[in-house]
């Protein structure tokens, strides 16, 4: 799983490995190290919310998304899921997206189980 941020958003890309494991229910993590001990982590879950929801307490950012929204995603051709919600009087939008094969970069950040491109302008 990916991590992205810009401006006030926030963008995951999952691969199919990872998109089939949420969907039956892993939740995905992932986490940097810092120097000075410090860590930030990150965490995509289904769950019966009925809506969308992000959180940020103690170093670890939850996203968490309701079960038929990862299921539907998960089985369909979208791309990805967006939504915005409310953050201190302003929005933070979020991104979560199939990953999908890189076209050009180093070798060892191809990954198998990206999605495929189709088509000739991706």
């Amino acid at each position: 799983m990916k991590l992205r941020f810009r401006s006030n958003s926030l963008r995951l890309r999952v691969n199919r490995r990872e998109v089939e494991s949420l969907s039956s229910g892993s939740v995905l993590r992932e986490q940097v190290q810092f120097p000075g001990d410090a860590q930030l982590a990150y965490l995509l879950e289904k769950s019966a919310v009925s809506s969308p929801q992000v959180d940020f307490a103690q170093g670890t950012i939850r996203v968490t998304i309701p079960s038929d929204c990862i299921e539907n995603w998960a089985r369909g051709d979208e791309i990805g899921m967006y939504f915005e919600l409310p953050a201190n009087g302003s929005s933070l939008k979020v991104a979560i997206e199939k990953d999908l094969a890189c076209v050009d970069g180093p070798v060892e950040e191809l990954d198998p189980d990206a999605y495929p491109r189709s088509g000739k302008n991706c």
